[in-house]
C-alpha cells in the first residue's frame, strides 16, 4: 500500500508506510511437533498471521486446541517434505512478508521488529536471517553452501562481529523474505524431500544477486539439543537421506565430479570410526555410503492446495 500526500501547489508525493508485524505471516512446518509448537507459536507477535502446515503427522494435530492464539492450520494429505510444505505456507500467506520458523525455535520479543527495520535499511528483495542461538547462548552459524564450505577456523568469532553482515547461506530454520520475491525465486525446490533445500535456495539467491543478510539484533533461540543421543538406526537413516539430497543438488548444478574419490573417503571414514569404536560416527559415515550407493533421490511433488 502507498499513501499519496499533497505538499502544496497541487504537488503530490507517494510514500510507502513502514512495514509492521501485521505485514508478516510466520510459517511453521510441523511433523510430530506437538511437544514444541506451542512455545514457538506463543513467541510470535499478536499482530502477525500464523500459518502452520502439518505434514500428516502420525500424532495428529490435537495440540491445536492448547495454542495461545488462533492459527491457520493446513493439513497435508501426506508427508510432502519440508520444502514443499514451506511453499504451501507461503502461497497461503495473506501478507507481503513471510517469516519461516522451525517449530522448535522461539522468537525474541523484538525479533520481528528488528527484521522489519532491516527491510527498511536494505530494501527488497533481500533474505533476512535473525541470529540463531542455542539455549546456551552459542551462535549457530554456517556461511557457505555445500559447494563453498567455510571452515570454522576461518569464521569471525562473535566478538569480532559488529552489526549486520552478508553471508552466502540461508538457514532454513529462520528467515524473513518478501512473499513475492520468494515465490518469484521459485520457493524451495520441491524435488528435495528433506535436507539441503536451503543450500539450493541459497545458490539460486546468490545467482540472482539477492543479498542474504544476518540481522544480529534479531534473535531466535533454537530449543533443540536436549534429547539423548539418537540411535544407530536413526543416525544412519538421517545421513542416508542427507546424501540423497546432496547428490541431487550436485547433479542439478553439475558438481558431481570425483565420485570414486568421495566413496573412498567415506569408506575410510567408516574404517577409522570402527577402529576408534565410535559407533555414532560410524553410523554417520555408513549412512552416507549407503546414500551414495543409492544415488540421488527426487521427491514426488505434492498436489497444490
Amino acid at each position: 500500500m502507498r499513501l499519496h500526500l499533497q505538499i502544496g501547489f497541487g504537488v503530490f508525493v507517494s510514500v510507502s508506510p513502514s512495514p509492521g508485524p501485521a505485514d508478516v505471516t510466520v510459517v511453521f512446518v510441523t511433523y510430530n511437533s506437538g511437544a514444541v509448537i506451542g512455545r514457538a507459536v506463543a513467541s510470535v507477535p499478536a499482530a502477525c498471521t500464523v500459518v502452520v502446515v502439518d505434514n500428516a503427522s502420525p500424532e495428529g494435530t490435537l495440540w491445536r486446541a492448547s495454542l495461545s492464539r488462533p492459527i491457520d492450520l493446513v493439513e497435508m494429505p501426506g508427508n510432502a517434505g519440508f520444502g514443499t510444505a514451506c511453499n504451501v505456507g507461503a502461497r497461503r500467506a495473506p501478507t507481503p512478508y513471510v517469516l519461516f520458523l522451525n517449530p522448535d525455535a522461539e522468537l525474541a520479543p523484538d525479533a520481528v521488529d528488528q527484521l522489519l527495520q532491516a527491510v527498511e535499511r536494505y530494501g527488497d528483495p533481500a533474505i533476512l536471517m535473525p541470529a540463531i542461538v542455542g539455549e546456551n547462548g552459542r551462535l549457530m552459524r554456517k556461511e557457505g553452501s555445500i559447494f563453498e564450505k567455510v571452515p570454522r577456523q576461518a569464521r569471525l568469532s562473535p566478538e569480532e562481529i559488529a552489526g549486520d553482515f552478508c553471508t552466502r547461506f540461508v538457514h532454513g530454520a529462520a528467515f524473513l523474505v518478501a512473499r513475492s520475491a520468494f515465490l518469484e525465486l521459485g520457493g524451495f525446490d520441491e524435488a528435495i524431500f528433506l535436507y539441503h533445500e536451503d543450500d539450493d535456495l541459497s545458490l539460486r539467491a546468490v545467482a540472482r544477486r539477492i543479498p542474504i543478510v544476518v540481522v544480529t539484533g534479531a534473535r531466535v533461540v533454537h530449543a533443540g539439543g536436549r534429547s539423548s543421543a539418537p540411535s544407530f538406526s536413526h543416525t544412519f537413516r538421517i545421513n542416508r537421506a542427507k546424501m540423497h539430497s546432496e547428490l541431487y543438488v550436485r547433479e542439478k548444478y553439475a558438481r558431481s565430479g570425483g565420485k570414486g574419490v568421495r566413496l573412498a573417503w567415506l569408506g575410510a571414514g567408516c574404517l577409522l570410526a570402527l577402529a576408534c569404536l565410535d559407533l555414532h560416527r560410524f553410523a554417520i559415515r555408513a549412512g552416507k555410503v549407503a546414500g551414495y550407493l543409492d544415488g540421488p533421490r527426487r521427491n514426488t511433488p505434492a498436489p497444490r492446495l
